[in-house]
């Protein structure tokens, strides 16, 4: 989290992001890619630069190996962090597919970083007026993930089971 390292990347995100969607699926160049991208949103002042790039992080996810599921959630969880890009994180097309990471196969540090992100996602709470306004737009992450009408809640009760301590609460803590 260096702030002059910061500033500098801040130049160049159009390219990092073309980087990312150009170049081959779990490359090098894309890890190292979505790396900056960490490095720039640990703090919100350079976050709107990111929030265009959800749709491409949330296609990430489903497409990837873990070493990139992990460093692209790393991303995503600080952006949700920040309650200035909630609006424009929720109205990004989201593949219905990325529920299929909510499955105790999935690696436990890509389940618990999804599940942070889930977390800080459900901690927003919508008006009446924008809810309305999100579930007529088709495939938005409203709709896969946080809407009553997402198969989101189902998955996440069979996740209480989870061998695994840290992945049950957070779950626990998602659903109440």
């Amino acid at each position: 989290m260096n702030i002059q390292n910061q500033e500098q990347i801040k130049l160049y995100v159009p390219q990092v992001l073309e980087l990312i969607e150009m170049s081959a699926v779990n490359s090098d160049l894309q890890l190292g890619a979505l790396r900056l991208l960490t490095n720039l949103s640990v703090t919100d002042k350079h976050q709107h630069l990111l929030k265009g790039s959800v749709t491409l992080l949330l296609s990430l996810l489903v497409v990837s190996s873990e070493a990139l599921q992990v460093q692209t959630l790393k991303v995503l969880v600080n952006l949700s962090s920040n309650p200035d890009v909630m609006d424009d994180i929720v109205q990004a097309q989201a593949p219905a597919s990325v529920l299929l990471l909510f499955d105790e196969r999935t690696s436990p540090a890509v389940l618990l970083r999804l599940l942070t992100f889930v977390g800080n996602l459900k901690a927003w709470r919508p008006s009446a007026q924008v809810a309305d306004e999100l579930r007529r737009k088709q495939d938005c992450l409203f709709l896969v993930m946080l809407d009553e009408s997402s198969q989101l809640h189902g998955k996440l009760v069979r996740l209480l089971s989870h061998p695994a301590g840290e992945i049950q609460a957070q779950v626990a803590r998602i659903l109440t």
